[in-house]
């Protein structure tokens, strides 16, 4: 059971980056309302739309993968303990986490644009 949940909890943060690469590599390029970073202040201009997919897919590159390592690290440290719980309370907070990387986005718009 601890294999399982390891692997479910470091599965999200690699997701993330593994996102995050191919945004990086394949930027959705023009303005719309299907994928890619969309919000009122990323759809802006073409100018402000590009900026918003580079940096947040160098965000959720970065953060994925230190979320990956902490979330190893704290599930190993968690082996012989309540790593039921604790994978639960990873997975929440790198949800979190995911969601939070909106934040450095929207101030370097603003800050910019």
């Amino acid at each position: 059971m601890f294999l399982f949940l390891f692997c479910m909890s470091v599965l999200t943060p690699v997701s993330i980056a593994v996102v995050g690469m191919v945004l990086q590599k394949h930027p959705v390029r023009d303005i719309n309302s299907w994928s890619g970073y969309r919000t009122a202040r990323s759809m802006k201009s073409q100018e402000a739309w590009d900026f918003a997919q580079k940096y947040s897919a160098e965000i959720w590159t970065k953060g994925g993968v230190v979320l990956a390592v902490v979330s190893a690290a704290v599930m190993l440290g968690f082996r012989k303990g309540d790593y039921e719980a604790v994978s639960v309370r990873l997975v929440a907070v790198q949800v979190i986490c995911m969601c939070l990387s909106i934040v450095p986005v929207e101030i370097k718009l603003w800050r910019r644009f």
